[in-house]
């Protein structure tokens, strides 16, 4: 293997190799940390964007990827979902800075109508 395939992303390979499956290089990505590219490929299966082994990779990973009081099906398609579900920032981070901006926002108002 040369060092320009092995550098290259998750995404460009999967662009690359049809006959490698979309799913896996999903999960790879998802692994090393890339949600953002595990999150584009995954939508791309449900899509209708399939590698050759795809269906193969589904039936592992949804055992791989199933919980306790989860179970994800073997068909491709409900292996992304589960990939795409799992990629999804919660809102609560973002409402914890909103007030805080609000609250920033208050006491320079405040300390402005007091000194000024």
């Amino acid at each position: 293997m040369s060092k320009a395939s092995k550098k290259a992303s998750p995404d460009a390979r999967a662009e690359k190799s049809e006959k490698r499956s979309v799913l896996a290089v999903a999960v790879a990505a998802l692994e090393s940390g890339d949600v953002v590219t595990a999150r584009r490929l995954a939508k791309a299966v449900i899509g209708g964007k399939k590698g050759a082994d795809d269906d193969e990779v589904a039936r592992r990973l949804s055992k791989e990827l199933s919980a306790k009081d989860e179970t994800i099906g073997e068909l491709p398609e409900q292996v992304a979902q589960a990939i795409v579900d799992r990629t999804i920032v919660p809102p609560r981070p973002y409402l914890y800075a909103a007030i805080c901006l609000v609250v920033f926002l208050v006491l320079v108002s405040l300390a402005r109508a007091r000194y000024a």
